[in-house]
């Protein structure tokens, strides 16, 4: 333990550790309901990975250990509270200094774990929909420098002090520590913001480039987005870093650097986690998955969580335009046939394209209403245990079993 000059402790007044000034009590309230947001959020998404669907991988496991750890720091955090933290150090006995320092140590280490395992999940997570070569190797890049950083600052905040019980207890013949101790925890502080919006900015450019409508571009930029929290909360937990290291009144000061530090690490696995619920919100919410598809010459209202294909389909035909009324019919068989006959059975809640069966070139589009009609007939639609775009079983009409017309 590093102490004060002699000048400084004897300016500090008389000690009262019969009823000391402190600070309020809300550090254990506020944690503990992170701790039971980052719980729910994370329970449902491993239950959107295992039961929706059934993709359970590295990430995950990844966000587990980084939510066992944060919970880890939070309560390490209320644990020095009671220790004595939000009391100034001169109402402290010496034994009550020790408690707040061990609680400090731990506090440090399990925070770096946690955030470190968090952005690793978060880079996993990108290469699920990594699309390009570039990303992949900015991923892979990034994965190394965190792996660097995580390595570097795990031995840096244990080996503070040589042993290591050096670092809460009073210091004794042969202790060695290091004499920058304010300024590595500044230090610590500040390269964890910077991997923050390193892992917060790396998906945007590639987010922006995939070929999909605006909104849906907008949105899935904007549920990144929501993860400047975490590096909000970096920064305010940098500034009562700073006002914790130039001050020997360090237990004073950790209140609101423990409150902050809880904080970053929940925010940022929930923010982890939001992009995940998505197939969960859209069996809640049916609409909230309604997106656009494309086919060849096709465009189709999905809606996902249903699988059926609403409003509109507009068919181009090769060297001629569609009629209005073709247009029209065929938007109503459309929104007849389910997406399981037209394309397959479908519960993920994503989006699917090509539902429409097409030729093998490019400017053929198969005509779902006169395929199934003779010239001059009637239109007539196909029946509903066949698949849409399929060949007839047979080459008559069976008019017994199917009817000779829907009035479509």
């Amino acid at each position: 333990m590093l102490l004060p000059p002699l000048e400084v402790m004897l300016s500090w007044p008389k000690p009262n550790y019969i009823d000391p000034d402190r600070k309020g009590n809300y550090l254990a309230p506020l944690t503990i309901i992170m701790m039971v947001i980052c719980g729910i959020v994370v329970t449902l998404r491993l239950y959107v990975r295992s039961f929706i669907l059934k993709s359970f991988k590295a990430d995950d496991w990844l966000i587990i250990l980084a939510t066992l750890t944060a919970m880890g720091v939070s309560i390490t955090c209320i644990l020095s509270q009671g220790a004595g933290v939000g009391t100034h150090i001169w109402d402290l006995t010496q034994d009550e200094v020790n408690r707040v320092r061990i609680w400090s140590f731990a506090t440090q280490l399990t925070f770096t774990w946690s955030v470190g395992l968090t952005k690793f999940s978060i880079l996993l997570f990108y290469l699920r929909f990594c699309t390009t070569r570039s990303f992949k190797i900015s991923i892979y890049a990034s994965m190394i420098f965190m792996s660097a950083w995580l390595i570097t600052w795990t031995f840096l905040v244990i080996f503070q002090c040589v042993p290591v019980s050096a670092y809460w207890r009073l210091p004794r013949a042969g202790d060695r520590c290091i004499t920058l101790q304010n300024e590595l925890h500044l230090l610590h502080g500040t390269t964890n913001l910077v991997t923050d919006v390193l892992v917060l900015l790396l998906p945007i450019p590639s987010l922006w480039t995939l070929q999909m409508p605006l909104r849906q571009k907008l949105t899935l930029v904007g549920v990144f987005t929501l993860g400047i929290v975490a590096p909000l909360s970096a920064i305010l937990r940098l500034i009562y870093i700073q006002k914790a290291t130039i001050s020997w009144d360090a237990s004073w000061w950790c209140m609101e650097l423990w409150v902050y530090t809880s904080l970053e690490t929940h925010v940022a696995i929930v923010c982890a986690s939001i992009p995940s619920l998505k197939p969960l919100a859209i069996q809640i919410f049916p609409r909230f998955g309604s997106t656009r598809g494309y086919t060849h010459g096709t465009a189709m209202e999905i809606n996902s969580s249903s699988g059926s294909v609403m409003r509109r389909t507009q068919l181009t035909f090769a060297g001629a335009s569609s009629t209005t009324s073709r247009v029209e019919r065929s938007a109503k068989v459309m929104s007849i046939y389910p997406l399981s006959t037209i394309g397959g059975k479908s519960e993920r809640g994503e989006s699917q394209e090509s539902i429409v069966p097409t030729g093998s070139g490019s400017d053929r589009t198969v005509d779902v209403i006169t395929r199934y009609s003779s010239p001059g007939a009637p239109p007539m639609v196909p029946p509903k245990e066949g698949v849409m775009g399929a060949p007839a079983r047979s080459a008559a009409w069976d008019s017994r079993k199917y009817g000779d017309d829907r009035a479509v």
